[in-house]
């Protein structure tokens, strides 16, 4: 009897494990909203994602430079110039904000922004799959020596 419950209890540990990256996945789903903004000189947008993403970029306007910035570790992920129309994938490396600017104050672009398939961080990953595979191992190994 005592074994049964210490076999339910690891493997319901093995489960719960698995619930941040499956429960992140479902919430946020494939596509996170974006929008339509002004690009012009210093002049631009800030936005979030739920994780590391691709950033699915697409800019229209005369000309100008577009400059998408990671607020956190600022840094530029992407310094590209628009003649016309463009459009530009960028990964977005971690949770957190980012930022989306012009170049030049004459300049003038619109731009359009989605965020493709967030996931959770790879440290959520990491600990979440590891411990679940030892959650499962030590289950397997209760059961292997149980019968």
């Amino acid at each position: 009897m005592r074994h049964r419950l210490i076999v339910s209890l690891v493997f319901v540990l093995g489960v719960l494990f698995l619930i941040p990256v499956i429960e992140f996945s479902q919430i946020h789903k494939t596509v996170w909203p974006g929008g339509v903004y002004p690009v012009s000189g210093n002049r631009g947008v800030q936005f979030n994602s739920p994780g590391w993403a691709v950033l699915n970029l697409t800019c229209n306007g005369k000309g100008g430079r577009v400059i998408v910035e990671d607020d956190i570790e600022e840094r530029v992920l992407l310094n590209a110039t628009v003649v016309g129309h463009a459009q530009f994938e960028v990964v977005l490396p971690h949770a957190g904000d980012y930022g989306i600017y012009g170049s030049n104050p004459n300049e003038s672009l619109v731009c359009t922004d989605q965020v493709w398939k967030p996931y959770t961080t790879r440290t959520v990953q990491n600990v979440s799959y590891i411990g679940s595979s030892m959650m499962f191992l030590i289950l397997a190994l209760l059961l292997w020596y149980q019968y």
